[in-house]
């Protein structure tokens, strides 16, 4: 009977990690699917997160090549974003593994109502700004690169939807297409998850087998999306961005409040 449990969990573990590459890539956010399904494996919330780190990274990595090309056009800043992204990783897994998680899972449904909201409006509020107050995002970069900063904070720390609110400071700081912006979330995210899974695993808090078992799957969903997402109209992506940013609020809200 236990071999039978075990292969359903092999089962299930791949099948979500296949779907966590092909969400990653296209929205970002596929943790919180993933997440649940390590925590069934037996896995204590901090370990479950620290291992869902390992398990969707390959998404990331595999979109960070595809859309290398995107880079070519977004490179004036670039440098700058993985300097913020690796200190970011570092500080937010650092806290992550000295404070624990209790008390943040608390504020996760509505950090990530926040970042559902920002990336719903954030095309109106920009166009609003620049036409009623003249604003260029351009000029505030400083500000963008703040708000950047503390995204990889929160990722090194948990990371869940952390995509999404990329998605929305890019598009109020930016003129960048959504796959330019593809583009820097996949490797700036791919080096900030790099950086904390050293840290977790220095610290013993990975559960290696079912990370790797969800990282195939990921591996094969990343791969196959990246090239489709790139063939997808902007606005097709966007909406597509907008509709998982509702379900994981609204999974978010269900599960920790």
């Amino acid at each position: 009977m236990r071999l039978i449990l075990e292969i359903k969990e092999i089962i299930l573990l791949f099948a979500g990690g296949l779907l966590a590459g092909v969400i990653n890539v296209m929205a970002g956010g596929a943790g919180f699917m993933t997440f649940p399904l390590l925590l069934a494996a037996g896995m204590t919330e901090i370990e479950a997160n620290a291992s869902n780190f390992v398990a969707v990274v390959p998404a990331n990595i595999v979109g960070t090549w595809v859309y290398r090309g995107e880079l070519q056009s977004v490179r004036k800043y670039l440098g700058l974003r993985l300097v913020l992204a690796v200190v970011g990783g570092i500080l937010g897994s650092i806290i992550l593994i000295e404070t624990g998680q209790a008390a943040f899972q608390k504020a996760i449904p509505w950090l990530l109502a926040f970042a559902t909201l920002s990336f719903a409006l954030g095309p109106w509020i920009k166009q609003k700004l620049e036409r009623d107050f003249a604003f260029d995002g351009s000029r505030w970069m400083w500000l963008s690169f703040i708000l950047e900063f503390l995204v990889f904070v929160y990722g090194g720390y948990f990371g869940l939807g952390m995509g999404i609110v990329m998605f929305a400071i890019y598009s109020i700081f930016s003129h960048m297409t959504i796959h330019q912006a593809n583009a820097i979330r996949n490797i700036t995210i791919t080096l900030m998850t790099l950086v904390s899974i050293v840290i977790f695993a220095r610290a013993g808090v990975i559960r290696w087998l079912p990370s790797l078992i969800m990282m195939s799957g990921a591996i094969v969903g990343g791969y196959f999306t990246v090239n489709i997402a790139k063939r997808v109209p902007p606005h097709v992506v966007r909406y597509c961005i907008l509709v998982w940013a509702v379900c994981l609020t609204a999974l978010a809200f269900w599960r920790y409040l």
